[in-house]
């Protein structure tokens, strides 16, 4: 039983079937129990604890032992029901006529839960998230009324601490599943490397994976996607994903394509090679990757966290207009992801010029950094996904 201090400050009350809070100090709400204003299922807030909890559930629950069966009885009347139906009715009604107002989206999700429609319940409680993600009372009252099992199902319950809080656990995080989930796949990037065009199935490869990975930590795991997943649902998990990357990196040629071919104009020289331009130029080289940095990231979560048309999912202005409403986010996202790309090309440069060896570091290297990049893909879909939708 918790054990409260009494003081004089007021507390939050919600009386058995009302969804109106009320504030008493711990005298008044003493005095209500005894004179059975207030049932053991009434609530109360729990400042120091960051929760509510019933009556019954603090020391205040003393004060109902002892009484008869009768008199403690939780089973509402045929008069509670039909008082609570119509409040339910009188809910939908206001909330129709406002349906900003987070006050009367709660009371019908709440009402429901109360009447013992738990999909209504379920259905107007995820309304609300929808509309204010994580908000602070809307996940308390489906935390009180759900299993922790109910509760996986539902979207922008809680938001999960960012991932740069803990780069320890970042950092081991590839090894969750044990180190043959970072070796194999190291290996198989060796033997890519070595294939026609090996450089592109390496990548290919690597992306799907991150894929998964964000997918999957993106529900609340901290650890990354086992393999056998990615083949229960191939479509949704490996080529639908691959083929808007694949237009999306078609969109970021065709972008340093242009850039390249105006600058050749500009010169008086559109007769050169533009591909020649861009791969030996330091600024397109720079300028790319600057680019690619900024757009893969926000696609890449675009992919993960819209199901729409593949049209909509590409479209540039909405990737913009994501990127800008994550604002901090995404920046600190990208900024770690820049990091592990730095650490990764200095894996490729200095050991490089060794046969073999140095292809095996870098692979190493790459198959280590890719569930990272993920993890923190995932971190940023799950804080952030409703502002792409």
């Amino acid at each position: 039983m918790t054990t409260t201090t009494r003081t004089g400050n007021l507390y939050f009350v919600l009386r058995e079937g009302s969804t109106r809070e009320e504030q008493w100090s711990w005298a008044d709400i003493e005095g209500l129990c005894r004179a059975g204003e207030l049932s053991p299922r009434a609530r109360i807030f729990l400042p120091d604890e960051d929760r509510w909890a019933t009556i019954d559930e603090t020391r205040l629950g003393e004060l109902f032992h002892g009484r008869s069966h009768d008199e403690t009885e939780d089973a509402p009347t045929p008069d509670d029901l039909a008082r609570l139906e119509a409040d339910y009715q009188s809910a939908i009604e206001r909330a129709g006529e406002s349906p900003d107002l987070i006050e009367a989206q709660l009371d019908v999700a709440i009402l429901a839960a109360e009447l013992g429609r738990r999909d209504e319940a379920r259905a107007h409680f995820q309304t609300v998230l929808h509309r204010y993600p994580f908000h602070a009372r809307a996940a308390q009252e489906v935390k009180r009324r759900f299993s922790k099992n109910e509760q996986k199902a539902f979207r922008y319950l809680e938001r999960p601490s960012p991932v740069w809080e803990d780069l320890g656990e970042l950092a081991t995080m590839p090894l969750a599943r044990g180190p043959l989930y970072v070796v194999v796949p190291a290996a198989a990037m060796v033997v890519l490397a070595w294939l026609p065009m090996g450089g592109l199935w390496r990548a290919a490869f690597a992306f799907l994976w991150a894929f998964q990975v964000m997918e999957y930590t993106a529900r609340g795991a901290n650890r990354p996607a086992a393999w056998d997943r990615s083949f229960k649902d191939p479509w949704h998990k490996l080529a639908r994903p691959a083929l808007i990357m694949a237009l999306v990196v078609g969109q970021w040629a065709a972008l340093l394509f242009l850039a390249a071919k105006v600058t050749l104009l500009a010169q008086g020289n559109g007769g050169a090679s533009v591909a020649t331009l861009v791969l030996k130029s330091p600024v397109f080289l720079v300028l790319g990757s600057i680019v690619g940095l900024l757009y893969f990231p926000a696609a890449m979560v675009s992919i993960g966290g819209f199901t729409g048309p593949i049209a909509k999912t590409l479209d540039p202005r909405r990737l913009v207009r994501a990127v800008a409403r994550m604002e901090h986010e995404y920046v600190y996202s990208v900024a770690l992801i820049a990091g592990l790309a730095a650490l990764l090309l200095g894996t490729r440069v200095l050991p490089g010029a060794i046969p073999v060896f140095g292809e095996m570091i870098f692979s190493a290297a790459l198959a280590y950094a890719t569930p990272m990049a993920g993890l923190i893909l995932g971190r940023l879909l799950a804080r952030m996904a409703h502002v792409i939708e």
